[in-house]
Order: structure tokens, then sequence, then C-alpha cells
């Protein structure tokens, strides 16, 4: 079966592989066209031409019969040029003229566009095992007719993975492409992360698919192995934490239509959500919040938030705020963590007013008429009662690239979530590497 076949993957190699990368790519530029066609581009815009050498035209190869193949050994070259590419993590120069050698060659990917045009492909994701004769086609199986580019095209991976990110915002691009491309970007990320050049926040340049692949990619440096990262596509990147009082810890990306110098104004939240489920919440009372820390971090730029809601099963329904200020309404529900429990349908409003003439929270008309859409307008039998507690610290868009530049990011947000973690004395270890 085609070794590049997307269901026919290879078996024997670990995902790490060199060959299970261009494995990858080669089915990328199989199936995605755009993708093809930025590869295409960048081979053009790298090659240096030489004597009466003819240059690279998409549009005189469009028509040919295109065909993409990989771990091929000797194969039949007879087109009319032949063209060698390497794709490395630097722009390498090799200062000897490509031509054919009697080295046996098994080549990492072969293109051919009709009797045009053959492109023989070597990936070396670390520049420093490249072999430049290893860029010669072999004589065997050559024809004498083919005239070889002197010049070697040299890729870098960092720019192949900018024109893969920049595709994604491309309107004409259909949903399966965008998701092949970002099942490619996701590989990289995983198995070769040295390749990605989104290392830092700074190079993102404000857009929102870069930003997010940057936030995954910081997270996974900060929390340990067994830690899972997960995406909610309403508000972005979190960490599951072992934990009963919190399940999970978000690094939020924020945007706004504000422009500075033509980038959108973003900033990053990191969000804590103590008791966001019925048995969260009477866990996280029954640990007895310390009032003393919660107090020192509202007083160094942490913001503290009531954040009751009553629930249905695993669905929220309503939230409601607080007539209270944040520390009376954790003694308050500290004192009443019984109360904390399933109400059956019939007790439902009597609970609620009974918590709003303690000022616990804030029943006014317009909850009254959530309440009737999403609960007392339907057949659902009781209701969860969550008193979550919601913590939220703040990292300006200058601060962010600033110390992510620096190595300082790392440090600040560990130092956070340990801060957050320490109010029911959480073990930060289990989270942080």
């Amino acid at each position: 079966m085609d070794r590049l076949n997307y269901f026919n993957p290879y078996k024997s190699k670990e995902a790490q592989h060199e060959d299970q990368l261009t494995r990858a790519y080669l089915v990328l530029l199989k199936y995605s066209s755009h993708a093809f066609f930025a590869f295409f581009e960048y081979c053009r815009d790298r090659l240096e031409l030489k004597n009466e050498e003819q240059p690279l035209s998409f549009l005189e190869y469009i028509d040919k019969d295109w065909t993409i193949d990989t771990q091929r050994s000797n194969p039949n070259i007879e087109t009319d040029y032949l063209l060698s590419v390497l794709i490395t993590d630097e722009n390498i120069k090799n200062d000897s003229s490509v031509s054919p050698s009697d080295r046996n060659a098994v080549y990492d990917g072969i293109i051919t566009f009709g009797s045009k045009l053959t492109m023989i492909i070597e990936n070396k994701p670390k520049s420093g095992n490249v072999w430049f004769d290893q860029l010669n086609p072999s004589k065997e199986n050559l024809s004498e007719e083919t005239t070889t580019y002197e010049n070697t095209v040299v890729l870098e991976w960092k720019e192949i993975i900018k024109h893969l990110n920049s595709l994604q915002s491309v309107s004409t691009i259909s949903g399966y492409e965008k998701i092949m491309i970002n099942d490619f970007l996701s590989f990289v990320d995983e198995f070769f992360p040295t390749l990605n050049p989104y290392d830092n926040f700074s190079l993102c340049k404000g857009v929102k698919s870069l930003l997010y692949r940057r936030i995954n990619n910081f997270l996974e440096s900060i929390v340990r192995d067994s830690i899972e990262i997960n995406k909610n596509n309403r508000w972005g990147y979190y960490v599951k934490v072992p934990f009963e009082p919190i399940k999970q810890i978000g690094l939020i990306l924020k945007m706004d239509e504000t422009e500075k110098k033509g980038e959108k104004n973003w900033w990053l939240e990191l969000d804590f959500s103590f008791g966001e489920t019925q048995n969260q919440a009477k866990s996280f009372y029954r640990s007895a919040p310390d009032i003393s820390k919660l107090k020192m971090l509202n007083d160094n730029g942490w913001r503290l938030s009531t954040n009751f809601h009553v629930a249905y099963q695993s669905s929220d329904l309503v939230w409601f705020k607080s007539g209270v200020d944040i520390y009376k309404y954790i003694e308050y529900w500290i004192r009443n963590i019984d109360s904390i429990k399933q109400r059956n349908r019939d007790d439902v409003k009597e609970y609620l007013n009974f918590l709003e003439g303690n000022n616990i929270i804030v029943y006014d008309l317009n909850t009254q008429k959530k309440m009737e859409a999403k609960y007392f307008s339907t057949k659902m039998p009781n209701l969860n009662i969550c008193p979550a507690l919601g913590m939220i610290y703040t990292i300006p868009k200058e601060v962010a690239i600033e110390k992510d530049r620096t190595g300082e990011l790392q440090e600040l947000i560990s130092k956070k979530i340990k801060e957050g973690l320490s109010i029911v004395n959480l073990e930060c270890e289990k989270v942080l590497k």
C-alpha cells in the first residue's frame, strides 16, 4: 500500500523518528493544495539560479500529474529537471554544487511533476546531522537527459510552520484542510517542539491561533507530564488538577478590538474557580479557605469574585451576584456547609428567597426571569447548589511578552499558581514541575 496513504503510517518507527515527520508533512502536501502551493513557492523563493537554469513556475506545472512519495530507493527519474531540497532547522549553506553521485540513494521524499520536474527531499530536523553528499541524486536510474539544478534549496522548518499557521486564517481553505494543518502542527508541537518558532509571545504578533499555540506549549513547559492540558472552545486552555475543591486552572487569552500599531490588544488571565460543582463546593468550604491569605492576594493583584450559581446535573443554569462582600460570602458557606446540597423543585424558590433575605445572593427581577426560563418552565426535578469562588490574576500583554522573552514568565505563573492553591493548602508539587 502507498506509504503516504493517510491510513498507512509507519508501525515500526517511533513518533519522534524523523521519518515520521517527513511522512506527516508529505501527507499534508498530498491532501492540502494550499500547503502544497506554499511549499512550492517557498522552494521557488529560495532557489538561487545559476547560468541559464530555468526558474520554477507553478503555473507551468499545475496541469501536470503530481506524484508524492517517500523512502524511495533509486527510483527512475526521467524528468527534464531535478531539484534537491533540504528541510532542516537552520539556513545552512551547501558550498558544493549538486551533481549526480555513485551513492545508493534512499530519498526521504520525492515529488514529480509529469515529465517536467522532480524534487528529491532530504529531511534533517537537526542541521548538525546533515551530510551534504545526501543532497546529491544517485546516478542509478537517473536519465542522462535530466538537468540537475546546481544549488540545493534549503528550507527551514520554522518558516514552513509559519506558513502553515498563516494558512489557518485564509478564508478559501476548507474545514478539512484546516483540520489537517492543525493536526500536523499539533504533531510537531508534541514530538518535535524545538522546530516550533513560536516559543515566545513576542513572535505571535497578536494572531489568536499563534497565541493559543504558545499558551498550550507554555503550560506544557511548567506542569508535570502526568497533568492533562485541554482546551475549552469557548474560553481557552486549562490544566486539569487532581484536587477535590478545584478541578482545573485556566490560562485564558483575552482580546479586544483595540489595536496598537495594527495589533489587537490582548492579555492573559490565570483563572481559578473553586467549588464549581456542588461536590467541589462542599470540599472547598470543608477545607476552610484562609481569609487572611485571600485578603493578601486581593491586595496583590488578584481579583476575587462570588460565583454562586445553580446547576442541573452537569449543566450550569443561572449565576447570581452577591449582596455581601467576598469574605462574608466565604464565611457564610463555611458555617453552612450542610446547606450545600441538592434541592427539590418545591424547595428551590423558597431557598433562593432565603439566601436573598440574608444578602448572600441577589434574587432580583432579572434573575427571577432567568430562573423561570432556565428552570421553572422546564420539568427538571431538582437543582444543585454551587457557591463557587472565582480568582483571577491578570497578566497584561506587555508583561507577558517581556517576561516570556527574559524567561521570567515561567517563574511568575508558577508562583501565582502556588498562591492560588495555597488558600486551601493544596500541594502545588502535584501540578508543577
